[in-house]
């Protein structure tokens, strides 16, 4: 372990900044930034990771586990307003992906229950203007705009206590909300600021940190500074409170007797924003977290200095252990999963009336994170790829079943289920075809770079059902523009339904961006000694 009064980074020349409290360092000025700067496309060009928390699996784990909150407060009379709406707010939403599958897979678990007379409204929030107005025109959210059970904010965590909507013009605050409220904050506590601690013989120090870079920099705002930032942490003393708030400083001095040698990151902002929440809900609030960090104290023991893993922005590892510790001193429940979870650990954090007794969300959460949650399907899903050409056209419709009918899982087993459809009977093209619509369903683009439609089209096109093609084609010219291959393929799918004039116009003009096609020209040669 180092010196707990400093310690060095590689050499670097220019100094960004000196011995500064983590939580006030620039580089969460850089990180909004990039935000800022990338909007929708930080997620779109795969530069910021988010598949783990924006698949269909994940969706419905959380829609069970909030489902189980909602009961338990059904379950309690005076716990709901049925003139007013449960708000879930999603922070930190990036895409809206994860938004529109979970909405999917909540309303389905809502329609059947006897819960289905409680109102709820989906709230998808973040900071970046251009995200909410990506959101605002997304033609998957309009239905559940429209139904008047979505709607979008700006919200900064680090700072605001409110939410204004902008579709509604409603302000959420702790006058205006009458019920329970659900958050959802996935890869969020990572990226927002915290302060890092060290820990020694009973001596708690605060570690300050040093960025610099091997450069100069001319645009001290700029977010690329952060592949090249290196960090670098002096340790001094702490002697007298540290923080402002009592509750704060209490965490800190039990950890200060209970670990020795270890650096400590410390989420000062997200308990604040926690509080905030907690208030705003009136007392009565989950937490539903997903992230890479710790949950249980012996995770916290002989830590080195903390890092940042850059990809684009930048994250940290989350002391859910604290987050939970705060929980309890403040008279709520925690839920953490009883074992190791590399990728991602789920925390649930839950404040009500104490009347409440957590039965259906204690289920659910067994049930949907502990049990094959997320993080295990995402550990079994990196092993079942490296397999994909062993699996049959009955494996790979398990597969997708349990996944939720994953739109990634199916464009990984394209090629396999191209070549399998070749010998498959009626009864597996007519699985395949009602899987397909399935995925489709699940589908949320955000125009990234595989063209999900364009493939369904030619699965569909290789089975024969060439009318379901066509109309996958046609969504791909909408999403993706006009392309020599699409425009091919739907004239294939036009001269097999026997429709020689719409086959002909698609070919020709499939030829004209591409005069050397060769499919086209047999293709087009076919249809004119059909028709001269």
């Amino acid at each position: 372990m180092n010196d707990p009064k400093t310690s060095t980074a590689a050499n670097a020349s220019f100094i960004i900044e000196k011995n500064q409290r983590l939580s006030r360092s620039r580089l969460w000025k850089l990180q909004r930034n990039f935000f800022e700067q990338q909007g929708v496309a930080a997620w779109s060009q795969d530069t910021v990771p988010h598949y783990i928390t924006s698949n269909p699996f994940i969706a419905n784990a959380y829609a069970k586990v909030v489902f189980g909150f909602l009961r338990d407060c059904y379950a309690a009379p005076s716990s709901l307003d049925l003139s007013q709406p449960v708000y879930f707010i999603e922070l930190g939403a990036g895409s809206g992906r994860f938004a529109y599958l979970f909405m999917k897979k909540f309303l389905g678990l809502y329609k059947r229950s006897v819960m289905s007379s409680v109102p709820f409204k989906y709230i998808i929030t973040d900071l970046p203007q251009q995200n909410i107005d990506y959101w605002n025109s997304h033609p998957r959210l309009q239905a559940f705009v429209e139904s008047g059970k979505l709607d979008f904010a700006r919200f900064d965590a680090t700072k605001d206590k409110e939410i204004q909507l902008v579709r509604s013009g409603e302000i959420l605050c702790a006058q205006t909300v009458k019920n329970p409220v659900v958050v959802l904050a996935n890869y969020f506590f990572d990226s927002i600021p915290q302060d890092c601690f060290y820990i020694k013989d009973g001596q708690l120090y605060e570690s300050l940190v040093t960025l610099s870079t091997p450069q100069g920099e001319r645009d001290m705002d700029d977010p690329a500074i952060l592949d090249r930032v290196q960090m670098s942490y002096q340790n001094n003393p702490v002697t007298a409170a540290y923080y402002s708030d009592e509750d704060f400083n209490q965490l800190l001095g039990n950890y200060q007797q209970q670990l020795t040698d270890t650096s400590l990151l410390f989420p000062c902002f997200g308990l604040e924003c926690i509080r905030n929440f907690r208030q705003l809900a009136g007392g009565r609030l989950l937490l539903l977290s997903g992230d890479k960090g710790y949950n249980r104290e012996e995770s916290l023991h002989y830590r080195g200095e903390p890092v940042i893993n850059v990809h684009g922005s930048f994250s940290m590892m989350v002391n859910y252990h604290a987050i939970g510790q705060y929980v309890q001193s403040q008279g709520g429940k925690v839920l953490h999963a009883s074992h190791y979870h590399p990728s991602m650990s789920i925390s649930a954090f839950l404040w009500g009336d104490r009347h409440q007794k957590y039965v259906e969300i204690a289920q659910a959460y067994e049930d949907a994170i502990e049990n094959l949650g997320p993080d295990d399907f995402f550990t079994l899903t990196g092993a079942i790829e490296k397999n994909y050409e062993n699996f049959s056209t009955e494996e790979i419709l398990a597969y997708l079943r349990l996944s939720g009918w994953d739109p990634n899982i199916m464009l990984g087993f394209f090629p396999i289920l191209m070549s399998q459809m070749e010998t498959a009977d009626e009864v597996l093209n007519q699985e395949i075809y009602e899987a397909i619509g399935q995925v489709w369903d699940c589908y949320y683009p955000i125009g990234e770079q595989q063209d999900l439609a364009f493939y369904l089209g030619l699965l569909l096109g290789q089975m024969q059902y060439y009318g379901p093609a066509l109309q996958y084609f046609q969504e791909s010219l909408k999403m993706y523009g006009t392309d020599s291959m699409t425009l091919y393929n739907m004239g294939m799918c036009y001269y097999h339904l026997g429709e020689k004039t719409a086959a002909l116009d698609c070919t020709n003009q499939s030829l004209e961006l591409f005069p050397d096609f060769e499919p086209a020209q047999e293709l087009q040669r076919e249809i004119m000694s059909m028709t001269s």
